[in-house]
């Protein structure tokens, strides 16, 4: 949902009721929220038909103009693989955007519960998007934020591309082509990159993907390799993509869909609301405690730098031959901050090997930030000293002299409702291990 900061089925933490009334319809259940506002399931009181709001934030009025221009646009687009805009209403001062409602949850709680797809489904996944954004781009538009997040599927498994239209309200800094491609072709190096974690269930790195997906069909891997060509100007547009995948093999059906319950038939009103908003800055407070000094090593951003702007500055350090251990902490201090600073458990991936317990100690620290509808930025160590105790080819544990620099707790409007000063000097072990994707954390512990 638009790289959302939390969605309650991908985390699988508690979905809250709502006591926010929208005129004409019953809101159920918060889905996410990130950079376009909070996104709720709702029922349209006059039909029973299921929507979704989405309760734009931010308050700029050029924003919500632009936003609501595009939308009108999105809904002309000759593609049924797009979310539509039904209308638009206000609820207080809010601006509301209705829109489609997609049963089968999003593809990124697909792939934690799948763990990649086969060629076939890939094949069904991606091309409707790249044929839904080449005719974005024929319009004018890009997405800018697409990922498996982004990516709805109806109770059928039909893919539906959320977040089109919103580029207003997304931050023009936080891109997802590491290459520094913009617009049309950093687009088509996301569907690119969304093809690569479907197949093989990682993110693209230093890896060569035939060998990730040795089964998958040849013109399959070549034409998703052209899509992440560093050269942006080299790259397919969105239409000669979706040509060429589905001419690599035939689409089959996605499987394992798992449609959303109806939460008003699961659970009274009055049991799950959300708390007021004194409880829920109080709970916010321990959260912060508990989301950023009681998992480990908090790592994040320098003081005066986002995580998005350091992301792509350190990508190249992640598969580097190693010369220098701080280099490459940084980078993984990087991701993590992203990670935090998004309310996003699968960015943990670039941080961790899966089986860690920082990474489960951290994934149930960002379930509780989606919980309360925060995120926290500014997560980070200050890296004194990086010493290395052993190294292998494979293996290495550091002892790393840090301290936490000051942190920030936001709300779904981007607003700072918490913020706690730098801490003290400590002391920790480091044990990184070599994956495929490149140098990922397996352990920390106190020294």
């Amino acid at each position: 949902m638009d790289n959302f900061r939390g969605s309650c089925s991908d985390f699988s933490s508690v979905c809250a009721m709502s006591d926010w009334d929208v005129p004409g319809y019953e809101v159920l259940e918060l889905l996410g929220f990130g950079t376009s506002g909070e996104l709720w399931r709702a029922r349209d009181k006059s039909t029973g038909a299921r929507v979704a709001l989405r309760r734009l934030a931010g308050g700029d009025k050029a924003a919500v103009l632009a936003v609501k221009a595009q939308a009108t646009i999105v809904r002309s687009l000759p593609t049924a693989h797009v979310i539509r805009l039904r209308t638009t209403t206000r609820a207080g001062r809010d601006d509301v955007l209705v829109l489609d409602h997609a049963a089968g949850g999003s593809l990124a709680s697909l792939l934690l519960r799948r763990g990649r797809l086969t060629p076939g489904e890939v094949v069904t996944a991606v091309a409707p998007l790249a044929e839904a954004l080449g005719q974005a781009h024929a319009h004018g538009l890009v997405h800018g934020r697409l990922s498996a997040t982004s990516v709805l599927l109806s109770g059928q498994g039909m893919p539906l591309l959320d977040g089109l239209g919103m580029a207003a309200l997304h931050d023009p800094e936080d891109g997802l082509d590491p290459t520094g491609g913009l617009g049309a072709s950093a687009d088509v190096w996301a569907l690119g990159a969304l093809a690569h974690e479907l197949l093989t269930g990682e993110r693209p790195g230093s890896t060569i993907l035939a060998s990730l997906a040795p089964r998958a069909p040849l013109p399959l891997v070549r034409a998703i390799e052209s899509a992440l060509g560093f050269d942006a100007t080299a790259r397919p547009t969105a239409a000669d993509l979706c040509s060429a995948l589905l001419a690599a093999c035939p689409a089959l059906p996605i499987e394992g869909i798992v449609p959303a319950p109806d939460p008003a038939a699961d659970a009274p009103r009055n049991l799950i609301r959300m708390p007021s908003r004194t409880a829920l800055v109080a709970g916010a407070a321990v959260l912060c405690v508990l989301a950023v000094t009681a998992v480990g090593w908090a790592w994040g951003t320098r003081a005066g730098e986002r995580p998005s702007q350091l992301t792509t500055t350190r990508a190249a350090v992640a598969h580097t031959p190693v010369a220098d251990w701080k280099a490459v902490l940084e980078h993984l201090d990087g991701a993590r901050a992203d990670a935090f600073a998004h309310a996003d458990a699968a960015r943990l991936d670039d941080v961790y090997v899966r089986t860690s317990q920082a990474r489960a100690r951290d994934a149930e620290a960002i379930s509780r930030l989606v919980s309360f509808r925060r995120t926290a930025v500014g997560v980070e160590h200050e890296l004194a000293t990086v010493t290395a105790m052993t190294v292998t080819r494979d293996r290495a544990e550091l002892r790393v002299l840090e301290a936490l620099g000051a942190t920030e707790l936001l709300d779904g409007a981007g607003r700072v409702v918490e913020d706690h000063a730098a801490g003290p000097v400590s002391t920790h072990r480091v044990v990184l291990l070599r994956t495929s994707s490149g140098w990922r954390v397996l352990d920390v512990a106190e020294a």
